[in-house]
């Protein structure tokens, strides 16, 4: 029986094509370099991703080159010392407290030097949470992941993913409406790696480790030959797309089954979900990377599963999320990935403790 993700993939393959040949849908492969900002200096910036609440900012970013010092986000007259998220020095994220609500603030990123590394950019922070602010506009999507490289060589009119020039143009369209946050609704990544089904045309096939390599599931994400599949499998699906596009919005990114890189899949020899050691480690080296963690809220606990990590910003959480805006609206972004189980009669969804 066809799923609804079959016929939006068939809806999109069947329509795709013309969207290249009218010209709306841009080119239909990744260009050999990621596409840069066209009204804005984006400098040694590879991406930039920023998320916010009232009172916060916490932002990823990485670089085409390696900076040896820690570089320095400047906000307003405050100074953020950046915070190494990989020992290559490539990628950084800046955590700024101690912000006014309903505030735009100008951003400026600088080398230890005192270089500019990009030309300076606008973000806000979001409404008080007892402030009743007029109106939100919020832009939701789900599964924008792909990797380019998987699309070679397949059959004609066959479109394993939309191309990533494709995605970004559609994120570019969907941003010409300004909205106040954007919620990307999970499947950021797709490289399946032991799902009978759908591992077969990604990071398992012959391709995919043409591409990438193969993991070794004994050892560490990072400080290990993982961390360059790691990379090789990821970059394309994150930089290509976002670059610096979300610079002034803030954004919510949750994780579903492929974030994890598996299907959720059950057969007689393998059920792939909840995830394994090494799953839980690559969906969070995703997030440590390239899109930031949900900042705290008053009305959420900090010690949910996955929330107050040691290795992570003080209070922040990865599974679940709050989008607070005043009194207007409390949107609750759950991953119940990392807790649903299949025990029988003892099998839960969401963990017991979040339930509560």
């Amino acid at each position: 029986m066809a799923t609804r993700r079959d016929f939006m993939i068939g809806a999109a393959a069947a329509t795709l094509p013309r969207l290249v040949t009218t010209g709306i849908g841009g080119p239909a492969a990744a260009a050999e370099s990621p596409p840069r900002e066209k009204d804005w200096d984006q400098g040694g910036v590879q991406h930039l991703i920023p998320t916010a609440s009232h009172d916060r900012f916490l932002i990823k970013a990485s670089f085409k080159e390696a900076q040896l010092a820690p570089p320095e986000l400047v906000v307003g007259n405050t100074r953020v010392r950046g915070q190494a998220n990989t020992s290559a020095g490539d990628f950084w994220q800046f955590d700024v407290t101690g912000l006014s609500p309903s505030s735009p603030y100008t951003l400026s990123l600088k080398s230890a030097s005192g270089r500019a590394l990009c030309e300076p950019w606008q973000l806000a922070t979001f409404p008080a949470p007892e402030a009743m602010p007029e109106r939100l506009r919020v832009m939701i999507y789900t599964c924008g992941g792909g990797h380019d490289g998987l699309n070679q060589g397949l059959p004609a009119g066959k479109i394993n993913w939309l191309p990533s020039a494709l995605r970004r143009r559609l994120l570019a369209r969907g941003l010409s409406f300004k909205p106040d946050a954007l919620i990307a609704n999970g499947d950021q990544i797709y490289w399946d790696l032991r799902a009978p089904r759908a591992s077969k045309g990604s990071g398992a096939s012959a391709l995919g480790k043409e591409l990438a390599g193969v993991f070794d599931r004994a050892q560490p994400v990072f400080g290990t030959p993982n961390e360059t599949v790691f990379r090789r499998a990821t970059a394309a699906q994150i930089i290509p797309q976002y670059g610096a596009l979300l610079r002034s919005t803030p954004v919510f990114f949750m994780q579903d089954d492929h974030d994890y890189f598996d299907n959720d899949e059950a057969t007689d020899d393998i059920i792939t979900f909840p995830p394994d050691h090494f799953m839980l480690e690559l969906a969070r080296a995703t997030r440590q990377l390239y899109y930031p963690e949900y900042l705290p809220d008053r009305n959420r606990p900090l010690g949910l599963p996955g929330a107050s990590a040691a290795d992570r910003a003080g209070g922040v959480g990865e599974a679940f999320g709050t989008l607070r805006y005043g009194k207007l609206a409390e949107i609750l972004l759950y991953d119940v990935r990392r807790t649903q189980t299949l025990a029988g009669p003892s099998a839960v969804f969401v963990d017991g403790t979040v339930e509560a």
